[in-house]
C-alpha cells in the first residue's frame, strides 16, 4: 500500500461530506490506494499464546484436566496461528469487553472479521470514492481555431460557431481573407 500523504489524506476525509466533489487529479491521487491490498503482519505462534494466557488470566474458562487443557490451547494455536496480529488484538480486547467466559476460538474468528485496519480503512474510502464519489466538472478551456481549421469548415458549422460564441466574425473573416488573396498573389 502507498504510503499516505496529506493531500491523499484530505481527499479522503472529505468522502463522508454529503457535498464533497473531486477533481480528476485528487482521484487519480487516490487511485493507487483504491487498487492497494492493505498489509497483514500474520501472528505467530509467540503471539498467540500470549493473547490466550492474557484471555484465560481475565477470564473464567470451563474446568479441564490437564490433558484437556493442553488439547485445548494446542487447537487454539492451530486455528489462530497466521491471523492477522492486529485483528487478534482487537478481538482479545472486544471479548474483554464482551464476554464473561473464556471465548471459543468461534467468537474470537466472529470479533477477527470485524476489525478493519486503518490500511483498510483507507483503502475502502478511497474505492468509495472512485466508484460514487461527485465528480467536478470542468470546462476544458476552448482551444482557438487556427484558420486552416475555419477554412475547412462548411458555411453552416462557421454560422452555428459565431452563434455560440466560439468564433467571432473577424476570426471568420481573415480566415477566408487568406483564401480570396491566394489566387491573387499566385497571379502576380
Amino acid at each position: 500500500m502507498p504510503a499516505l500523504t496529506t493531500n491523499m489524506r484530505s481527499v479522503l476525509a472529505r468522502a463522508t461530506d454529503a457535498n464533497a466533489q473531486f477533481t480528476a487529479a485528487e482521484i487519480a491521487l487516490i487511485e493507487p490506494i483504491a487498487r492497494a491490498v492493505a498489509p497483514i503482519s500474520p501472528a505467530d505462534r509467540t503471539k498467540v499464546r500470549q493473547s490466550i494466557t492474557a484471555l484465560a488470566a481475565a477470564l473464567p474458562a470451563q474446568a479441564t484436566d490437564e490433558v484437556t487443557g493442553r488439547l485445548k490451547l494446542t487447537t487454539y494455536y492451530k486455528m489462530l496461528e497466521g491471523c492477522d496480529e492486529a485483528a487478534l488484538d482487537y478481538a482479545c480486547r472486544r471479548c474483554l469487553d464482551e464476554l464473561d467466559w473464556f471465548p471459543t476460538i468461534h467468537q474470537l474468528k466472529e470479533r477477527m472479521a470485524r476489525f478493519v485496519s486503518t490500511d483498510q480503512h483507507a483503502i475502502n474510502v478511497a474505492r468509495y470514492i472512485v466508484r460514487n464519489g461527485k465528480r467536478v466538472v470542468v470546462d476544458e478551456p476552448v482551444q482557438p481555431l487556427t484558420d486552416a481549421e475555419i477554412r475547412r469548415m462548411g458555411p453552416d458549422l462557421r454560422r452555428m460557431g459565431m452563434q455560440m460564441g466560439y468564433l467571432s466574425k473577424d476570426q471568420v473573416d481573415r480566415a477566408l481573407a487568406e483564401v480570396l488573396a491566394e489566387p491573387e498573389q499566385r497571379a502576380a
